[in-house]
Order: C-alpha cells, then sequence, then structure tokens
C-alpha cells in the first residue's frame, strides 16, 4: 500500500495501464523467456477481513538457456524439500484442523529430541540454566515489554474471565519475570537462563511454509543477563556456541550486526554502550 501523502507512478504497457510503484522493464520483447512458478491465496494488504486474492509468482531471464539451467536447479532443490523428505521418511505431517503447526512422527520426534540433547549438552557446558517458562500471560506483561504496541496483531489473544490475555510469540518476558522474581548481585552475573519454550505466533495462513513459517514452534532460546563489563565475553561466548553447532552440521552463514530499531525502548545512553562494545 502507497503510504498517505506519499506519491505512486502509472506504468503502460500496450494496452495494459497499471497502477504500482514498479519498476516495469520498458517494453516486453526485453523479456526473452519466462515462467509462471506459483500462485498462492492472500488478502488485500495482508488483512483477513479484506478481499481475498491470488498471488501470481514468476521469474524471467535474457535467454531460454538461462531458464532451463534454472529449471533443472528448481528440479533438484525439489528433491532435497524438507517437507518432500519429511513425508518420505514419515517424520513430521500437518493438518489443516492446526494449520501451521507441525505434527512430530515417531521418528521425527526421535529426531528432534536427539536434537535437544545436543543442545543440552552445550547448556551444561557452557554454562547455561534450563528453565521452563508458561505458554500463557495476561497481556498486561506484554503491554509492559512494549510487545503489545508492536506485535499484537502476530499474537493470539483470548478472554480470561475478563481480561485478555495471549499465548506467548517470544520468550523474553518471560525470562525477565524469572530474572526480577529474587534479589541479584553483581557477583551473580552472567546468569544464562535457556528455555525450549513452545512459541506461537498468528502468520497468515498463505505465508505458511513447512517447517521454515509456522503458527507454533521452539527454539533453543537463551538470554543473557549480565554486567557491562562482561558484554564482550558474553557475546563471544555465544558466537562461539553458534559456531560450534553450525560446524558440527556441516552449515555455513553470515554474520550482520543488528543495531537500535527505530522504535526501540530504553535509556539511548544505555544504547550506546551496549552498541559500542557489540
Amino acid at each position: 500500500k502507497v503510504g498517505d501523502g506519499t506519491r505512486t507512478t502509472v506504468y503502460k504497457c500496450g494496452n495494459l495501464i497499471d497502477l504500482c510503484r514498479g519498476p516495469h522493464v520498458a517494453h516486453t520483447g526485453k523479456v526473452k523467456a519466462f515462467a509462471a512458478t506459483r500462485h498462492s491465496a492472500t488478502n488485500w494488504l495482508g488483512d483477513t477481513d479484506n478481499d481475498s486474492l491470488q498471488r501470481m509468482y514468476g521469474i524471467s531471464f535474457p535467454d531460454k538457456k538461462q531458464l532451463k539451467a534454472w529449471q533443472e536447479n528448481m528440479e533438484k532443490a525439489k528433491e532435497r524439500d524438507h517437507r518432500r523428505v519429511a513425508t518420505k521418511q514419515e517424520l513430521i505431517m500437518f493438518h489443516d484442523l492446526s494449520a501451521g503447526s507441525a505434527f512430530w512422527l515417531p521418528h521425527g520426534a526421535r529426531i528432534y529430541n536427539k536434537l535437544i540433547e545436543f543442545i543440552r549438552s552445550h547448556y551444561w557446558k557452557r554454562g547455561y540454566d534450563e528453565i521452563i517458562t508458561p505458554n500463557i500471560y495476561n497481556l498486561d506483561l506484554w503491554h509492559k515489554s512494549g510487545h503489545a504496541l508492536h506485535y499484537k496483531d502476530a499474537m493470539f489473544c483470548f478472554d480470561v474471565e475478563g481480561q485478555e490475555w495471549a499465548m506467548k510469540p517470544m520468550n523474553c518476558p518471560g525470562h525477565c519475570l524469572m530474572f526480577a522474581g529474587q534479589i541479584r548481585s553483581y557477583r551473580d552475573l552472567p546468569i544464562r537462563f535457556a528455555d525450549f519454550g513452545v512459541l506461537h505466533r498468528n502468520e497468515l495462513s498463505g505465508a505458511l511454509t513447512g517447517l521454515t513459517r509456522v503458527r507454533r514452534f521452539q527454539q533453543d532460546d537463551a538470554h543473557i543477563y549480565c554486567r557491562e563489563d562482561q558484554i564482550k565475553s558474553e557475546v563471544l561466548g555465544a558466537l562461539d556456541f553458534m559456531r560450534s553447532v553450525y560446524e558440527t552440521f556441516g552449515m555455513t552463514y553470515k554474520l550482520e550486526l543488528s543495531t537500535r530499531p527505530k522504535k526501540a525502548l530504553g535509556d539511548i545512553e544505555l544504547w550506546n554502550r551496549a552498541e559500542a562494545a557489540l
């Protein structure tokens, strides 16, 4: 959607007049090879109360040779698609009566539990304390944390005795409640809370894709409470944790530094010192 008070553009190609932000190719003669790849259901502006639409996906190349090479690579990728492998090996299944939530079959559950054991062994080695936190909270917690203001649309909310509650989409506020649950000394730090907690996010049905976009999931999530002078060593330790796990499975990765977002919460000076440490 084009923002109010801003501009858009109009493109004309033959009899087609398209009101959009573009860009379009100058003329269709530049499209030498084209293929429609897939389609999916969606709603206008991503709101299920709006009209239902069909989203079409396609791709083009400057020559048919490049298109053919791409199609061959896509066929190879299909053979490795985790949804195909999971079905063939009876690892997981999905059902419309709980869309976006994986059913872990016996073979899949064995692998899943082995992965948890593997991560848990790192917890012991690296000084993380595993905790268990609730799945539902009064929405007052999410207002206090600031998540409700920016994230409520992606949460499953419901009424409990006249008050609004929600299923947790992330572990952060619950871990903060545990940390604040008793008096702490600077000598207690760092404290590393790790949690395999179940999370729920209200993703649109058209966006759900196997295990890569779901409504119910678990992650090896942790929060580290430390002094400012411990930030560097704790970040290095967390990065080494990640490196060790990725290398075990032969996975490569690329790192990017996340800094203060525009809608940041908290004291700016503290943000500046934290970013400088990173």
